[in-house]
């Protein structure tokens, strides 16, 4: 009885390897037909410098240069360097076991960051940072006021300074920035109590690690963002993506073919 039992689990077992195998196989055959349909990386470099995403792209950095100025027209700062990087890549599809399949076969964005040395105090340059109307920084109400006490808004900003980091009962401040749909400022806070410090942009990445990829840096005169802070005492940040008004922040896309 023992063995008749034991011989009809090994052939139940067998059968249940040999399921198991063929769905493995078809889940193989299903995976490696979809990876076929993926476009090669020479026909998304095409479209990475077709003439519409080169128009695209053109548009993008005209933007973002645009605002570039209106920042550096602002008294009391003094341009240092901007740094692009703009690139094109296949979006993440996740595992085999993630249902995360993007809509697109390739996506284009674009990053700037643009850095300033900033002459006098933050108290004066923030009123003309908000009078430059580069964006509506921070939370605003319904009559296009900003939120006095939110994070991100110039009131906030320069209400930190004044009270130095401190509400009246001496607890902390959280830190200031302005913020906007894809924008951000910030600046060097070494003597307050929390202390920041703006670094150096972040290096281009090496060539070949997107379908496209394209990195500059822009300086009137070569510095470092550390030999500036010695010259100025602050730094000033102007952080840019890709506008929000295009796909998912995206200034160029290739949708996924059904």
């Amino acid at each position: 009885m023992t063995g008749t039992v034991a011989r009809w689990w090994h052939r139940v077992g067998r059968r249940c390897s040999q399921v198991g195998g063929l769905l493995l196989a078809f889940v193989l055959i299903g995976l490696t037909k979809a990876c076929s349909r993926e476009p090669s990386e020479r026909k998304l470099r095409a479209q990475a410098t077709s003439p519409g995403a080169e128009s695209r792209r053109a548009a993008e950095e005209r933007q973002m240069q645009a605002l570039i100025q209106r920042l550096s027209a602002v008294e009391g700062l003094e341009h240092i360097l901007t740094r692009f990087n703009d690139s094109c890549a296949r979006p993440y599809n996740g595992s085999i076991f993630e249902n995360m399949r993007s809509p697109y076969v390739l996506t284009c964005s674009m990053r700037a960051v643009a850095c300033f040395g900033v002459r006098g105090d933050m108290s004066d340059v923030l009123p003309r940072i908000r009078a430059a109307g580069i964006a509506p920084w921070g939370p605003h109400d319904n009559e296009g006021r900003e939120l006095p006490h939110a994070a991100g808004t110039v009131t906030y900003a320069l209400s930190y300074h004044r009270a130095r980091g401190r509400y009246p009962d001496g607890s902390l401040m959280s830190a200031p920035m302005l913020t906007a749909p894809g924008l951000r400022i910030d600046w060097d806070r070494a003597d307050l109590p929390l202390p920041h410090r703006i670094e150096e942009p972040a290096p281009c990445p090496p060539e070949g690690s997107s379908i496209y990829q394209r990195c500059s840096t822009v300086s009137e005169a070569p510095m470092s963002v550390t030999a500036a802070q010695a010259r100025y005492g602050t730094v000033l940040s102007f952080s840019l993506s890709s506008s929000p008004a295009s796909s998912a922040n995206r200034y160029f896309t290739v949708p996924r073919r059904k």
